[in-house]
């Protein structure tokens, strides 16, 4: 039988949280630089605020059901897991050697 090693667990959970955190907050950062690089036409535009509403789309509603927070926690743990199988399967390969 296999033993899991604590440590490593632990270090798992947090480098994927980690990870994911940093995907978020690159996407963040992405949404500010274009932002920030963002200029306007205002050129041959018209005063109709209906059409400029339905040209500009500032992202989606997100609606976290059951379902979409069991995906993303399962996503994690497979991540981890992962995470966990590879660490541990390379620590098992350099004490081989």
């Amino acid at each position: 039988m296999m033993s899991i090693n604590k440590r490593l667990g632990v270090e798992s959970l947090l480098v994927t949280l980690l990870f994911t955190l940093g995907f978020m907050a690159w996407n963040v950062f992405q949404g500010m630089l274009m932002t920030l690089n963002h200029t306007p036409e205002m050129l041959n535009n018209d005063s109709s605020v209906t059409l400029l509403q339905s040209k500009v789309a500032f992202g989606s509603i997100a609606r976290w059901d059951t379902t979409s927070i069991l995906v993303a926690a399962v996503g994690f743990l497979l991540l981890a897991a992962a995470y966990y199988g590879l660490r541990s399967g390379i620590q098992r390969w350099t004490k081989r050697s």
